[in-house]
């Protein structure tokens, strides 16, 4: 968009003495033309922008454009800072599409956005700023139709349930879907959760965004807090969290009546419920990934059961002694938590664990290698007395007294290292892993790999 024309500067071409050939009606019907096609560029920059404004180098208004807006007169802020219109705005720095929240003259919440850009003198100090103002979000209507309804919910009783849902769920994305339902089922609204760090990825969406949305989303990338505004003819929140993990999380909630104060600070405290819940789980993840155990069942992971295997290998070879690796897998082990709660499943794999246990000597190593698969490593095991062992483990299967009890089938892979032979724990874990999927298909408990090491 071109600048409005300089009237000095036209009106300097028109008196010009050069111009004397024109007529005094010439110069008057230009300089209404001019004066016509100002006009219509100011209308063309309204429909884009509502205000336009000018401060001096202390932030003070200067110029404003147009005299009212939002059913006042704005020649009143002249002369006074530009914080009287927004306070959470320093417009003595650049600004790019920030999005801001003030308050109208009808003591009403606007999200409006703010472009800006400083002027500075030949020393490099500010004189001044210039800028426009574009509010997103109309002013939240105080017609009986579109006020908030009394609050029919509990805020306590949604955070219970958000919290027993966080607890019930066995993975963050499935956790962070099921608290979501939770929260927006008893307020009548649509939502998302989103990542900033992968924008295009939903945590969870019960619908699409739309562009209102979005335009905030995009408006505002650091800003924290809660932020209410109009989306066309809904009602939408955002409440945003940083947290370690990710750059940050967003949870959006619209629906066609407005948010009461209350409900405001109850999406803030589950947004940030999530938040933390998100960075504790990415905390332990990260434990996990640097630790050679396994905090939910306090055997060795596979990185410590691989350096445990290694470490022994070393004495048995020496020894001239075998040793056996046994995969076990426990079908239905994980399923627990999602059909009987996080109390049974936690308590099935305390019992699976100590079952397996005693399935061994206590001086032979045992780690868990998936959510139901386990390995056991048994030293001196050659292969008949590996057979006979699972034979007996595989007899009864791993029963399991919870209320009601229930009785869990146990699958078995073996297989045996010879004395200094030049398998790694990688090879004999694939081959006990092959020996497990083969039992399964020939309808067996139990099968030992016979692949020449």
């Amino acid at each position: 968009m071109s600048p409005l024309p300089d009237m000095r500067s036209l009106l300097s071409q028109f008196m010009n003495p050069s111009a004397s050939d024109r007529t005094p009606q010439d110069l008057r019907n230009m300089l209404a033309s001019t004066l016509e096609s100002r006009e219509r560029w100011r209308s063309l920059l309204y429909q884009a922008v509502d205000l336009v404004f000018e401060t001096d180098s202390r932030g003070r208004i200067i110029l404003i454009s147009p005299d009212t807006w939002l059913g006042q007169p704005t020649t009143s802020l002249i002369g006074r800072p530009f914080s009287a219109l927004c306070d959470s705005v320093d417009i003595l720095q650049p600004h790019t599409g920030t999005a801001a929240s003030i308050t109208t003259p009808q003591g009403e919440p606007l999200t409006v956005i703010i472009s800006s850009r400083p002027f500075h003198d030949d020393e490099g100090q500010i004189t001044g700023t210039r800028g426009t103002l574009k509010a997103v979000s109309e002013p939240l209507s105080a017609s009986a139709s579109e006020t908030a309804s009394p609050a029919d919910h509990d805020g306590i009783a949604i955070l219970a349930d958000v919290t027993t849902a966080l607890r019930k769920a066995i993975v963050p994305r499935l956790a962070a879907a099921a608290a979501m339902e939770a929260l927006l089922e008893p307020l009548g609204a649509e939502g998302a959760l989103l990542d900033t760090a992968a924008p295009d990825t939903l945590l969870y969406s019960s619908s699409s965004l739309t562009d209102d949305i979005q335009a905030v989303l995009s408006a505002s990338p650091s800003q924290t807090g809660t932020i209410v505004f109009r989306a066309g003819t809904r009602h939408a929140m955002i409440c945003r969290e940083n947290i370690r993990s990710l750059e940050q999380m967003c949870l959006i909630v619209w629906r066609a009546t407005s948010w009461s104060p209350q409900e405001q600070k109850l999406c803030q405290a589950v947004c940030s419920l999530l938040a933390g819940f998100w960075e504790l789980d990415s905390i332990h993840r990260r434990i996990l990934f640097d630790s050679d155990y396994d905090i939910s069942s306090n055997l060795l992971n596979w990185k410590g059961l691989k350096a445990e295997i290694e470490r022994r290998t070393r004495r048995l070879d020496q020894e001239v002694m075998p040793a056996t690796l046994i995969i076990a897998r426990v079908p239905g082990l994980t399923e627990l938590s999602k059909t009987r709660g996080f109390e049974a499943g936690e308590e099935a794999l305390r019992q699976c664990v100590a079952l397996l246990r005693k399935a061994v000597r206590p001086t032979d190593a045992i780690g868990r290698i998936g959510n139901n698969i386990f390995g056991l490593w048994m030293d001196g095991g050659d292969r008949f007395a590996a057979a006979e062992r699972a034979e007996r483990m595989t007899a009864h299967g791993i029963p399991i007294l919870i209320d009601p009890p229930v009785h869990l089938p146990l699958q078995l892979g073996l297989v045996s290292r010879e004395a200094n032979a030049e398998e790694t724990p990688e090879t004999l874990l694939e081959r006990g892993m092959l020996a497990l999927q083969e039992g399964l298909v020939e309808n067996r408990l139990w099968r030992f790999s016979h692949e020449a090491p």
